[in-house]
Protein backbone atom coordinates (compact mmCIF):
# COMPACT_ATOMS: atom_id res chain seq x y z
CA UNK A 1 0.00 0.00 0.00
CA UNK A 2 2.90 2.48 0.79
CA UNK A 3 4.52 1.47 -2.11
CA UNK A 4 1.10 2.40 -4.44
CA UNK A 5 1.03 5.53 -2.37
CA UNK A 6 4.32 6.42 -3.00
CA UNK A 7 3.98 5.69 -6.73
CA UNK A 8 0.87 8.34 -7.14
CA UNK A 9 2.37 10.79 -5.46
CA UNK A 10 5.89 10.76 -7.83
CA UNK A 11 2.82 10.27 -10.75
CA UNK A 12 1.12 13.74 -9.47
CA UNK A 13 4.26 15.30 -8.96
CA UNK A 14 5.23 13.87 -12.27
CA UNK A 15 2.07 15.75 -13.45
CA UNK A 16 2.66 18.68 -11.98
CA UNK A 17 6.28 19.18 -12.80
CA UNK A 18 5.20 18.66 -16.63
CA UNK A 19 2.29 20.58 -16.54
CA UNK A 20 4.80 23.44 -14.97
CA UNK A 21 7.33 23.40 -17.88
CA UNK A 22 4.66 23.14 -20.49
CA UNK A 23 3.30 26.32 -18.91
CA UNK A 24 6.67 27.93 -19.11
CA UNK A 25 7.14 26.83 -22.29
CA UNK A 26 3.85 28.37 -23.70
CA UNK A 27 4.93 31.79 -22.35
CA UNK A 28 8.35 31.60 -23.89
CA UNK A 29 7.16 30.76 -27.11
CA UNK A 30 5.18 34.04 -26.98
CA UNK A 31 7.12 36.58 -29.29
CA UNK A 32 6.65 40.44 -30.67
CA UNK A 33 8.24 41.40 -33.96
CA UNK A 34 7.67 44.48 -35.67
CA UNK A 35 6.26 45.56 -38.97
CA UNK A 36 7.02 48.85 -40.77
CA UNK A 37 5.43 50.16 -43.34
CA UNK A 38 4.70 53.01 -45.62
CA UNK A 39 2.17 54.68 -48.08
CA UNK A 40 -0.48 57.57 -46.99
CA UNK A 41 -1.41 57.43 -43.20
CA UNK A 42 -5.63 56.92 -44.00
CA UNK A 43 -3.89 53.32 -45.24
CA UNK A 44 -2.48 52.46 -41.48
CA UNK A 45 -6.18 51.26 -40.20
CA UNK A 46 -5.55 48.33 -43.08
CA UNK A 47 -3.35 46.92 -41.29
CA UNK A 48 -3.66 47.88 -37.47
CA UNK A 49 -7.74 47.19 -37.96
CA UNK A 50 -7.94 44.74 -40.49
CA UNK A 51 -4.81 42.54 -41.29
CA UNK A 52 -2.86 42.53 -38.18
CA UNK A 53 -5.90 41.30 -35.93
CA UNK A 54 -6.63 38.66 -38.52
CA UNK A 55 -2.95 37.23 -38.09
CA UNK A 56 -2.93 37.65 -34.34
CA UNK A 57 -5.98 35.11 -34.08
CA UNK A 58 -4.15 32.99 -36.67
CA UNK A 59 -1.11 32.65 -34.77
CA UNK A 60 -2.04 33.31 -31.27
CA UNK A 61 1.73 33.20 -30.15
CA UNK A 62 2.72 35.75 -31.65
CA UNK A 63 2.05 40.02 -31.43
CA UNK A 64 2.55 42.38 -34.44
CA UNK A 65 4.31 45.69 -33.47
CA UNK A 66 3.05 48.32 -35.76
CA UNK A 67 5.53 51.41 -36.83
CA UNK A 68 5.19 54.04 -38.84
CA UNK A 69 8.38 55.42 -39.88
CA UNK A 70 9.39 59.13 -41.50
CA UNK A 71 11.99 59.34 -43.93
CA UNK A 72 11.22 55.75 -44.90
CA UNK A 73 13.94 54.48 -46.50
CA UNK A 74 16.78 56.01 -45.06
CA UNK A 75 15.58 55.32 -41.57
CA UNK A 76 15.20 51.65 -42.27
CA UNK A 77 19.37 52.05 -42.95
CA UNK A 78 19.84 53.67 -40.16
CA UNK A 79 18.00 51.64 -37.86
CA UNK A 80 19.66 48.92 -39.72
CA UNK A 81 23.10 50.14 -38.76
CA UNK A 82 21.91 50.64 -34.86
CA UNK A 83 20.50 47.16 -34.96
CA UNK A 84 17.31 47.77 -34.94
CA UNK A 85 15.78 47.14 -38.16
CA UNK A 86 11.72 45.84 -38.03
CA UNK A 87 11.22 42.45 -38.79
CA UNK A 88 8.94 42.70 -41.76
CA UNK A 89 8.87 45.60 -43.57
CA UNK A 90 6.76 46.98 -46.81
CA UNK A 91 9.30 47.81 -49.10
CA UNK A 92 9.60 48.82 -52.88
CA UNK A 93 11.30 47.33 -55.55
CA UNK A 94 12.83 50.37 -57.28
CA UNK A 95 13.98 50.85 -53.70
CA UNK A 96 15.08 48.15 -51.84
CA UNK A 97 18.56 48.37 -53.54
CA UNK A 98 20.59 50.00 -50.83
CA UNK A 99 19.42 47.59 -48.57
CA UNK A 100 20.33 44.76 -50.92
CA UNK A 101 24.17 45.55 -51.34
CA UNK A 102 24.41 46.26 -47.41
CA UNK A 103 23.30 43.06 -46.62
CA UNK A 104 20.32 44.78 -44.64
CA UNK A 105 17.61 41.96 -45.92
CA UNK A 106 17.35 38.54 -45.48
CA UNK A 107 16.58 35.83 -48.61
CA UNK A 108 13.27 34.62 -48.79
CA UNK A 109 13.80 31.38 -51.21
CA UNK A 110 14.26 28.74 -48.65
CA UNK A 111 10.52 29.83 -47.17
CA UNK A 112 8.84 30.65 -50.37
CA UNK A 113 10.02 26.67 -51.60
CA UNK A 114 9.33 25.30 -48.07
CA UNK A 115 7.26 22.06 -48.51
CA UNK A 116 4.81 22.80 -46.01
CA UNK A 117 4.69 26.62 -45.38
CA UNK A 118 5.77 27.60 -48.92
CA UNK A 119 4.17 29.71 -51.62
CA UNK A 120 3.01 28.30 -55.09
CA UNK A 121 4.31 31.56 -57.04
CA UNK A 122 2.20 30.02 -59.94
CA UNK A 123 -0.44 32.68 -58.60
CA UNK A 124 2.03 35.75 -58.95
CA UNK A 125 2.81 37.59 -61.83
CA UNK A 126 6.12 35.88 -63.12
CA UNK A 127 7.70 39.63 -64.60
CA UNK A 128 7.08 40.60 -61.07
CA UNK A 129 8.77 37.74 -59.40
CA UNK A 130 12.20 38.40 -61.67
CA UNK A 131 12.28 42.34 -60.43
CA UNK A 132 12.84 40.89 -56.69
CA UNK A 133 15.50 38.05 -57.99
CA UNK A 134 18.88 38.97 -57.21
CA UNK A 135 21.68 36.54 -57.92
CA UNK A 136 19.63 33.51 -57.65
CA UNK A 137 17.48 34.80 -54.51
CA UNK A 138 14.57 35.87 -54.17
CA UNK A 139 14.14 38.71 -52.25
CA UNK A 140 10.90 39.99 -51.57
CA UNK A 141 6.68 38.64 -51.50
CA UNK A 142 5.29 41.10 -53.79
CA UNK A 143 1.99 42.75 -52.37
CA UNK A 144 0.91 45.16 -56.00
CA UNK A 145 2.11 46.63 -58.85
CA UNK A 146 1.49 49.90 -59.93
CA UNK A 147 1.20 50.52 -63.53
CA UNK A 148 3.74 54.08 -63.66
CA UNK A 149 2.62 55.19 -67.35
CA UNK A 150 -1.41 54.35 -68.79
CA UNK A 151 -3.14 56.59 -70.66
CA UNK A 152 -5.60 59.12 -69.04
CA UNK A 153 -7.73 61.11 -71.82
CA UNK A 154 -10.29 63.72 -71.75
CA UNK A 155 -13.49 62.32 -72.97
CA UNK A 156 -15.37 65.78 -73.81
CA UNK A 157 -12.24 66.44 -75.78
CA UNK A 158 -12.06 63.75 -77.62
CA UNK A 159 -15.97 63.93 -78.15
CA UNK A 160 -15.80 67.38 -79.71
CA UNK A 161 -12.90 66.86 -81.92
CA UNK A 162 -15.19 63.38 -83.04
CA UNK A 163 -12.23 60.98 -82.32
CA UNK A 164 -13.03 57.55 -80.64
CA UNK A 165 -11.54 57.01 -77.57
CA UNK A 166 -8.29 54.99 -77.26
CA UNK A 167 -8.39 51.29 -76.06
CA UNK A 168 -5.90 48.12 -76.14
CA UNK A 169 -5.77 48.53 -80.00
CA UNK A 170 -3.73 52.00 -80.06
CA UNK A 171 -0.13 52.05 -81.07
CA UNK A 172 1.97 54.98 -80.54
CA UNK A 173 1.24 56.19 -84.07
CA UNK A 174 -2.64 55.95 -83.14
CA UNK A 175 -1.58 58.31 -80.28
CA UNK A 176 0.81 60.76 -82.15
CA UNK A 177 -1.93 61.20 -85.01
CA UNK A 178 -5.21 62.12 -81.90
CA UNK A 179 -2.35 64.28 -80.36
CA UNK A 180 -2.24 66.22 -83.45
CA UNK A 181 -5.86 66.44 -83.89
CA UNK A 182 -6.75 67.77 -80.07
CA UNK A 183 -3.76 69.94 -80.24
CA UNK A 184 -5.27 73.84 -80.71
CA UNK A 185 -2.93 76.62 -81.67
CA UNK A 186 0.85 76.72 -81.73
CA UNK A 187 3.74 78.41 -79.80
CA UNK A 188 3.79 80.79 -77.96
CA UNK A 189 -0.49 80.51 -78.04
CA UNK A 190 -1.46 77.04 -77.20
CA UNK A 191 -4.57 77.19 -75.41
CA UNK A 192 -4.82 72.94 -75.93
CA UNK A 193 -2.34 70.20 -75.54
CA UNK A 194 -2.78 67.02 -77.40
CA UNK A 195 -0.04 65.13 -74.64
CA UNK A 196 1.54 65.42 -71.65
CA UNK A 197 3.78 62.62 -69.94
CA UNK A 198 5.52 62.43 -66.42
CA UNK A 199 9.24 60.48 -66.84
CA UNK A 200 8.21 56.84 -66.25
CA UNK A 201 6.34 57.04 -69.86
CA UNK A 202 10.21 58.13 -71.44
CA UNK A 203 11.70 54.61 -69.32
CA UNK A 204 8.20 52.76 -71.07
CA UNK A 205 9.32 53.98 -73.91
CA UNK A 206 13.21 53.49 -74.21
CA UNK A 207 12.46 49.60 -73.59
CA UNK A 208 9.69 50.27 -75.79
CA UNK A 209 11.73 50.96 -78.94
CA UNK A 210 14.72 48.22 -77.82
CA UNK A 211 16.59 50.11 -75.11
CA UNK A 212 17.85 48.81 -71.80
CA UNK A 213 19.21 50.38 -68.92
CA UNK A 214 21.55 47.88 -67.53
CA UNK A 215 23.46 45.04 -68.55
CA UNK A 216 23.00 41.74 -69.13
CA UNK A 217 24.82 40.67 -66.10
CA UNK A 218 23.72 43.81 -64.04
CA UNK A 219 27.12 44.98 -64.02
CA UNK A 220 26.38 48.43 -64.93
CA UNK A 221 24.55 50.66 -66.91
CA UNK A 222 23.95 50.50 -70.67
CA UNK A 223 21.00 53.36 -71.49
CA UNK A 224 22.96 55.09 -74.42
CA UNK A 225 22.35 52.91 -76.75
CA UNK A 226 20.75 53.74 -80.28
CA UNK A 227 17.44 52.37 -79.29
CA UNK A 228 17.31 54.40 -76.16
CA UNK A 229 18.45 57.56 -78.40
CA UNK A 230 15.35 56.72 -80.80
CA UNK A 231 12.92 56.81 -78.30
CA UNK A 232 13.83 60.04 -76.64
CA UNK A 233 14.35 61.90 -79.72
CA UNK A 234 10.83 60.26 -81.20
CA UNK A 235 9.02 61.83 -77.62
CA UNK A 236 11.62 65.65 -78.67
CA UNK A 237 9.67 64.87 -82.16
CA UNK A 238 5.85 65.43 -80.83
CA UNK A 239 7.45 68.59 -78.49
CA UNK A 240 9.66 70.59 -80.93
CA UNK A 241 8.36 69.81 -84.20
CA UNK A 242 5.16 68.65 -84.47
CA UNK A 243 3.88 70.44 -80.83
CA UNK A 244 1.63 68.53 -79.18
CA UNK A 245 3.29 68.43 -76.28
CA UNK A 246 4.66 71.09 -73.62
CA UNK A 247 8.43 71.44 -73.23
CA UNK A 248 9.45 71.51 -69.10
CA UNK A 249 9.09 75.44 -69.56
CA UNK A 250 5.72 74.83 -70.16
CA UNK A 251 5.17 72.40 -68.05
CA UNK A 252 8.02 70.88 -64.96
CA UNK A 253 8.03 67.50 -64.08
CA UNK A 254 5.36 67.05 -61.76
CA UNK A 255 3.10 69.10 -63.13
CA UNK A 256 1.45 67.15 -65.67
CA UNK A 257 -1.41 66.05 -63.47
CA UNK A 258 -2.13 69.37 -62.74
CA UNK A 259 -2.64 70.03 -66.65
CA UNK A 260 -4.63 66.97 -67.23
CA UNK A 261 -6.72 68.23 -64.34
CA UNK A 262 -7.32 71.39 -65.17
CA UNK A 263 -8.57 70.48 -68.99
CA UNK A 264 -5.56 72.11 -70.79
CA UNK A 265 -4.18 68.91 -72.34
CA UNK A 266 -6.45 66.04 -74.07
CA UNK A 267 -4.03 62.93 -73.02
CA UNK A 268 -1.83 62.28 -69.83
CA UNK A 269 0.92 59.05 -69.45
CA UNK A 270 0.95 59.23 -65.71
CA UNK A 271 0.42 56.63 -62.91
CA UNK A 272 -2.34 54.54 -62.05
CA UNK A 273 -2.16 56.02 -58.58
CA UNK A 274 -3.12 59.50 -59.72
CA UNK A 275 -6.40 58.23 -60.76
CA UNK A 276 -7.91 58.22 -57.30
CA UNK A 277 -6.77 61.73 -56.59
CA UNK A 278 -7.99 63.29 -60.00
CA UNK A 279 -11.47 61.48 -59.19
CA UNK A 280 -11.50 63.21 -55.87
CA UNK A 281 -10.11 66.80 -56.57
CA UNK A 282 -11.46 67.28 -60.39
CA UNK A 283 -15.12 65.74 -59.91
CA UNK A 284 -16.31 67.12 -62.74
CA UNK A 285 -13.44 66.21 -65.57
CA UNK A 286 -14.93 63.29 -67.27
CA UNK A 287 -12.46 61.03 -68.73
CA UNK A 288 -11.34 57.49 -69.14
CA UNK A 289 -8.33 55.42 -69.07
CA UNK A 290 -6.44 53.35 -71.49
CA UNK A 291 -3.35 51.17 -71.59
CA UNK A 292 0.14 52.58 -72.70
CA UNK A 293 -0.04 52.32 -76.40
CA UNK A 294 1.93 49.74 -78.24
CA UNK A 295 5.61 50.84 -79.02
CA UNK A 296 7.80 48.77 -81.43
CA UNK A 297 8.46 46.46 -79.13
CA UNK A 298 5.00 46.09 -77.74
CA UNK A 299 3.61 46.92 -74.93
CA UNK A 300 6.42 47.98 -72.31
CA UNK A 301 4.17 49.38 -69.55
CA UNK A 302 6.90 50.38 -66.23
CA UNK A 303 5.42 49.63 -63.06
CA UNK A 304 6.97 49.44 -59.48
CA UNK A 305 5.89 46.48 -56.73
CA UNK A 306 5.30 47.00 -53.16
CA UNK A 307 6.85 43.81 -51.82
CA UNK A 308 7.14 42.82 -47.94
CA UNK A 309 10.80 41.99 -47.10
CA UNK A 310 12.55 40.45 -43.92
CA UNK A 311 15.54 42.11 -42.07
CA UNK A 312 18.47 40.24 -41.90
CA UNK A 313 18.52 41.09 -38.46
CA UNK A 314 15.05 39.36 -37.56
CA UNK A 315 15.62 36.71 -34.15
CA UNK A 316 12.37 35.31 -35.79
CA UNK A 317 12.47 34.35 -39.18
CA UNK A 318 9.58 32.18 -38.98
CA UNK A 319 7.57 34.28 -37.37
CA UNK A 320 8.45 36.83 -40.14
CA UNK A 321 7.95 34.55 -43.04
CA UNK A 322 4.48 33.70 -41.64
CA UNK A 323 3.30 37.40 -41.54
CA UNK A 324 5.15 38.14 -44.92
CA UNK A 325 3.08 35.52 -46.37
CA UNK A 326 0.03 36.13 -44.80
CA UNK A 327 0.27 40.27 -45.80
CA UNK A 328 0.46 38.53 -49.58
CA UNK A 329 -2.87 36.27 -49.46
CA UNK A 330 -5.68 36.73 -51.49
CA UNK A 331 -8.05 37.93 -48.65
CA UNK A 332 -5.30 40.90 -47.51
CA UNK A 333 -4.46 41.79 -50.71
CA UNK A 334 -8.60 42.04 -51.59
CA UNK A 335 -9.13 44.40 -48.66
CA UNK A 336 -6.21 46.70 -49.87
CA UNK A 337 -7.21 46.78 -53.30
CA UNK A 338 -10.68 47.59 -52.58
CA UNK A 339 -9.79 50.58 -50.40
CA UNK A 340 -7.10 51.98 -52.09
CA UNK A 341 -7.50 50.72 -55.63
CA UNK A 342 -3.79 52.68 -56.40
CA UNK A 343 -2.05 49.50 -57.59
CA UNK A 344 -3.06 46.05 -58.22
CA UNK A 345 -3.43 43.02 -56.24
CA UNK A 346 0.58 40.80 -56.89
CA UNK A 347 -2.23 37.69 -57.34
CA UNK A 348 -3.44 36.44 -60.56
CA UNK A 349 -6.45 35.11 -58.89
CA UNK A 350 -7.57 38.29 -56.54
CA UNK A 351 -7.70 40.45 -60.03
CA UNK A 352 -9.67 37.66 -61.26
CA UNK A 353 -12.36 37.66 -58.79
CA UNK A 354 -15.52 39.17 -58.85
CA UNK A 355 -14.34 40.88 -55.75
CA UNK A 356 -11.58 42.62 -57.85
CA UNK A 357 -14.51 44.84 -59.26
CA UNK A 358 -15.83 46.04 -55.86
CA UNK A 359 -13.97 49.46 -55.37
CA UNK A 360 -14.79 51.06 -52.07
CA UNK A 361 -12.33 53.23 -50.73
CA UNK A 362 -11.67 54.92 -47.86
CA UNK A 363 -13.67 57.76 -46.52
CA UNK A 364 -13.06 61.29 -47.00
CA UNK A 365 -9.59 60.02 -48.38
CA UNK A 366 -10.06 57.48 -51.54
CA UNK A 367 -13.03 57.57 -53.29
CA UNK A 368 -15.22 54.76 -53.97
CA UNK A 369 -15.68 53.48 -57.88
CA UNK A 370 -19.44 52.91 -58.79
CA UNK A 371 -19.88 49.44 -60.71
CA UNK A 372 -20.97 51.35 -64.13
CA UNK A 373 -17.81 53.21 -63.93
CA UNK A 374 -15.27 50.52 -63.31
CA UNK A 375 -14.67 49.36 -67.07
CA UNK A 376 -13.76 52.71 -68.08
CA UNK A 377 -11.57 54.07 -65.21
CA UNK A 378 -10.02 50.43 -64.17
CA UNK A 379 -11.24 48.20 -67.05
CA UNK A 380 -7.99 47.67 -68.65
CA UNK A 381 -5.66 46.84 -65.23
CA UNK A 382 -6.46 42.60 -66.13
CA UNK A 383 -5.22 42.56 -69.54
CA UNK A 384 -2.36 44.36 -68.59
CA UNK A 385 -0.83 41.95 -66.16
CA UNK A 386 -2.69 38.93 -66.98
CA UNK A 387 -0.74 39.24 -70.34
CA UNK A 388 1.81 40.71 -68.21
CA UNK A 389 2.21 43.67 -70.61
CA UNK A 390 4.71 45.26 -68.35
CA UNK A 391 8.06 45.19 -67.36
CA UNK A 392 10.48 45.71 -64.04
CA UNK A 393 13.73 45.72 -66.23
CA UNK A 394 14.58 48.99 -64.73
CA UNK A 395 14.88 47.62 -61.08
CA UNK A 396 18.27 47.30 -60.02
CA UNK A 397 20.52 47.75 -56.69
CA UNK A 398 21.53 51.18 -58.44
CA UNK A 399 17.98 52.07 -59.76
CA UNK A 400 17.56 54.46 -56.65
CA UNK A 401 19.98 56.71 -57.55
CA UNK A 402 20.18 55.91 -61.08
CA UNK A 403 16.83 57.57 -61.09
CA UNK A 404 16.83 60.53 -58.50
CA UNK A 405 20.37 61.91 -59.05
CA UNK A 406 20.03 61.58 -63.08
CA UNK A 407 17.56 60.44 -65.17
CA UNK A 408 14.93 62.60 -63.93
CA UNK A 409 17.35 65.80 -63.94
CA UNK A 410 18.07 65.04 -67.24
CA UNK A 411 14.26 65.53 -68.37
CA UNK A 412 14.71 69.34 -68.03
CA UNK A 413 17.85 69.05 -70.46
CA UNK A 414 16.30 66.52 -73.19
CA UNK A 415 13.19 68.55 -72.66
CA UNK A 416 13.89 71.97 -72.30
CA UNK A 417 13.09 75.20 -73.86
CA UNK A 418 14.79 74.05 -76.51
CA UNK A 419 15.60 70.02 -77.81
CA UNK A 420 18.69 68.63 -75.37
CA UNK A 421 21.51 66.49 -76.86
CA UNK A 422 20.13 63.25 -76.30
CA UNK A 423 23.21 61.20 -77.19
CA UNK A 424 25.57 63.60 -75.16
CA UNK A 425 23.16 63.48 -72.16
CA UNK A 426 22.74 59.91 -72.26
CA UNK A 427 26.25 59.27 -72.37
CA UNK A 428 26.86 61.50 -69.42
CA UNK A 429 24.51 59.80 -67.45
CA UNK A 430 26.07 56.48 -67.78
CA UNK A 431 29.15 56.93 -67.25
CA UNK A 432 28.54 58.94 -63.90
CA UNK A 433 26.12 55.52 -62.55
CA UNK A 434 28.84 53.40 -63.78
CA UNK A 435 31.32 55.40 -61.81
CA UNK A 436 29.16 55.19 -58.25
CA UNK A 437 29.07 51.19 -59.43
CA UNK A 438 32.49 51.08 -59.85
CA UNK A 439 33.24 52.85 -56.80
CA UNK A 440 30.81 51.02 -54.37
Amino acid sequence: MLKQKSALILLMLATLLLCSFSAVSAQEEQITITLSVWGMPWEDKIYTEFAIPKFEELYPNIKVEFMRIEDYWNMLLVRHAGGAAPDVQRNIDMRFGPMLLRGALRPLTEYINDPVDGVDLTDFHSVGIQGVTHDGEIWGLPQDICARSILLYNMDMFDEAGLPYPDETWTLEDMVAAAEKLTKGTRPRIQQFGLCWEPPFVTSLIFGFGGQYWSEDGSGSVINSPESRQALEFLQELVYEKGVAPNYAESPYGEAQQLFMGKRVAMYVGAAYRIPDIIRDAPDLRFGVAPMPIAPEGRTTMVHQCIWTMSSQTEHPDAAWKLIKFLSSPEILEEYWQRTWVAAPARRSVIMADSFENIIGIEGHVPAVAPEDFDRILGWWRGLVLNEEFTTAHVHPFHGPFEAQYFNPSMEDIFGIGPGNVESILADMEAKINKEIADF
